[in-house]
C-alpha cells in the first residue's frame, strides 16, 4: 500500500510543481526505484508455492 501511495505522491508532484533538472532526476529516480521494488514484490508473491495442508484426512 505504501508503494501505491508513493506513486500517487510522485505523480502529484510532477503534475503540480515546476521542477528544475536536478529535482526531475531525483523524482525520476524515486519513481524508477518505486516501480522496481513493486515489481520485485509482485514477482515474489507470484512465485511462492502455496502452503501445504498438514492436516491428515481421518478417513
Amino acid at each position: 500500500m505504501m508503494l501505491n501511495a508513493l506513486s500517487a505522491a510522485l505523480a502529484w508532484i510532477v503534475q503540480n510543481r515546476p521542477l528544475n533538472g536536478f529535482a526531475t532526476l531525483i523524482i525520476g529516480g524515486f519513481a524508477i526505484c518505486n516501480a522496481l521494488i513493486g515489481s520485485w514484490l509482485v514477482w515474489r508473491l507470484l512465485r511462492d508455492e502455496p502452503v501445504k495442508n498438514t492436516v491428515t484426512d481421518p478417513s
